[in-house]
């Protein structure tokens, strides 16, 4: 089965917040949405627009391309907390 790009991102997201601990509310805070905008996309009731992708991909400190490829791309990408570098690759990965 074949997610579509939508449910993929939203995927996406939920695994980077797990990942990073972040609350929607500071998700939110630090996109520039509401905390119920973010959890109605969360929830998949609204879909992210590109607007936002880009402003979720410049806060995780990664390319909106890599955010959209998947949970396990984002996280490799993944630059946390803001401003630092990619975490490094798990040992024994590709890279």
């Amino acid at each position: 089965m074949v997610l579509s790009t939508l449910e993929t991102l939203r995927l996406t997201v939920a695994a980077i917040r797990q990942r990073t601990g972040e609350s929607q509310r500071e998700l939110a805070a630090a996109v520039g949405l509401t905390q119920d905008k973010v959890s109605r996309r969360q929830s998949g009731a609204q879909p992210w627009s590109l607007d936002e992708v880009d402003a979720l991909a410049r806060h995780w400190g990664m390319g909106p391309l890599d955010l959209l490829a998947g949970p396990t791309r984002a996280a490799q990408c993944l630059s946390w907390p803001p401003g630092t570098a990619a975490l490094q690759q798990e040992p024994g990965g590709d890279g």
